[in-house]
């Protein structure tokens, strides 16, 4: 592609030479045909042509309200793009490694404001610089109101794995399209042309770089969970054909065992033995793999540093409500898969929380160290790291600090080792406090104000994690108390023939007028009567 520099400026003559040689040394075509620069819609998109294309009525209401959504749009693509002008001047430099306290001290100051997670502000301050410096033209066109908000971050997540090179000339082609006339559909399909014509001959990964283990946690919470394996295919297909050759031999063992009456393999909950039929092949690869030993080539694995926390409400655990519990204070679990876990524990631990608040009750402590127990409490009280935004959780990568600092020539001057001064913090936020950039103080009702750099950037203070269950426990438990009671003093007015007196007094109930005391005597009765049945049984707790 010929770049003509001759009537630019010695500025703009450099970047475009700069250009040339970062796209030579990327692999940019230098020839060949490009999808179409001019992509202009049929007819211009205006007030007159939106109420005639949506087949409105002039002057109606639709027709009012449909130019003021326009409208209200091209206002959130301004809106937006100032929003992207201010969150790009956090922009640092992401792969210097001695920048790393800054970039998140940076991350968590955006996070914090704009109220999202650390890792969403992270991505949010990398999409912002790419706009703002990479992809001037089309910010332009954001900032116009020309090309709306949903475009623009579309735009954004297509370009991020190519190269600056590569963002500027699709930035200068889009720049150039009809984009406040042209329809979504052929935004899209143009877009995904032209960024498919620059990946053609980008770099890419070899598929033995896509190898990685992760987590889906889902958003159903429902009890499961996804673990994703990427990896090349062929070692991808063969981990699978050896996992079903296993399920499969496994069930044919089952069904000849069960066809022979003889003792069945592998029959890991008696549920075999109990239906007389043998498990799925689903079923048979998903305990296979459960039970899968990891081999380490001999490398010693420690053993877990704490506990798994299943916390589970008091009724829920009686059986007499399903609110679910929490697996390690961040996955809801439904109520009967609670109450299994439970059952198969040999050792409970209980835990204390304020009736009315919901807030966990603390242990005392007078070290420096904290014990076993308050350790397990900071994890109930930060099942994710206590910074505001951080999503990464404290079961083993994260360290108890001290909220004000231990003191250790004089401990009676502050910094004590108790629940009140304690917090839980992954270890990039740990090292941020260590350096000064991130200060928190703890206030006497439990909320914490966090202070974001050096000098302060900003500041916002949190309530402290709560049981939510808990006040709607308290409330349930008051409840029934307060019914039993009412029924104990129904029960004592039939032993000494009030209910009968008052109906004698009152007369025979008239449908027309007494039908609802009709009724309500019919309940107390019967109420009584369950009362009478109960009468030798503890109270509801």
């Amino acid at each position: 592609m010929h770049l003509d520099v001759s009537a630019r400026s010695g500025a703009h003559a450099r970047r475009a030479t700069a250009r040339r040689r970062d796209g030579a040394a990327t692999g940019a075509r230098a020839a060949g045909p490009l999808p179409g620069a001019k992509v202009r819609a049929r007819s211009p998109l205006t007030e007159e042509s939106l109420i005639t294309r949506g087949g409105l009525t002039p002057g109606s209401p639709d027709a009012a309200a449909a130019v003021r959504l326009m409208e209200s749009e091209r206002e959130a693509s301004r809106s937006h793009a100032a929003r992207l002008l201010d969150v790009a001047a956090f922009w640092i430099d992401r792969s210097d490694p001695d920048l790393a306290l800054e970039r998140e001290e940076l991350d968590l100051a955006v996070a914090i404001a704009l109220r999202t997670t650390t890792a969403a502000a992270g991505y949010l301050i990398k999409d912002a610089h790419i706009a703002v410096a990479e992809m001037p033209r089309t910010f332009e066109r954001l900032a116009a109101g020309d090309m709306p908000t949903e475009w623009h971050q579309r735009m954004l997540k297509s370009v991020r794995d190519l190269t600056a090179f590569q963002r500027s000339q699709i930035d200068e082609r889009i720049a150039l399209w009809d984009l406040p006339s042209i329809p979504a559909d052929r935004f899209r399909d143009e877009l995904r042309l032209l960024v498919a014509w620059y990946e053609t001959d980008s770099v890419r990964r070899r598929p033995e770089e896509s190898r990685d283990v992760a987590l889906d946690g889902g958003s159903r919470n429902d009890g499961t969970a996804c673990l994703r394996v990427t990896g090349p295919i062929p070692e991808i297909l063969a981990v699978v054909r050896r996992l079903d050759a296993a399920a499969k031999a496994v069930q044919a063992q089952q069904r000849h065992a069960l066809e022979a009456d003889a003792p069945i393999p592998f029959d890991l909950d008696g549920d075999v033995g109990r239906d007389r039929r043998a498990m799925t092949l689903a079923a048979l690869r998903y305990a296979i793999l459960q039970r899968t030993v990891l081999d380490t080539a001999g490398v010693s694995v420690p053993a877990p540093r704490h506990r798994v926390n299943v916390v589970i409400p008091v009724l829920t655990l009686m059986g007499l409500d399903d609110a679910p519990a929490t697996y390690d204070g961040v996955t809801p679990l439904p109520a009967d898969m609670a109450r299994r876990l439970a059952a198969a524990e040999p050792v409970w631990h209980r835990v204390f929380t304020n009736p009315i608040t919901g807030a966990f009750l603390p242990l005392p402590a007078e070290q420096y160290r904290p014990t076993a127990a308050m350790v397990e409490h900071l994890r109930l009280l930060n099942p994710r790291c206590a910074v505001p935004g951080c999503t990464k959780t404290t079961a083993d990568d994260a360290e108890n600090d001290h909220i004000e600092e231990f003191d250790h020539e004089c401990p009676a001057r502050g910094g004590p080792t108790e629940i009140e001064n304690l917090h839980r913090l992954d270890w990039h936020h740990h090292d941020l406090k260590t350096a000064r950039r991130l200060d928190p103080h703890r206030h006497p009702d439990g909320s914490t104000t966090w202070s974001v750099g050096s000098p302060p950037l900003l500041s916002r203070r949190v309530s402290p994690q709560r049981d939510l269950l808990t006040p709607a426990i308290a409330a349930h438990l008051v409840s029934s108390w307060e019914h039993y009671l009412w029924t104990l003093e129904l029960e004592a007015l039939e032993r000494a023939g009030e209910l009968d007196r008052l109906q004698r007094e009152w007369g025979p109930p008239d449908p027309a007028q007494d039908g609802d005391l009709d009724r309500e005597l019919d309940r107390d009765r019967e109420a009584v009567a369950a009362a009478e049945a109960r009468r030798d049984l503890d109270p509801p707790f």
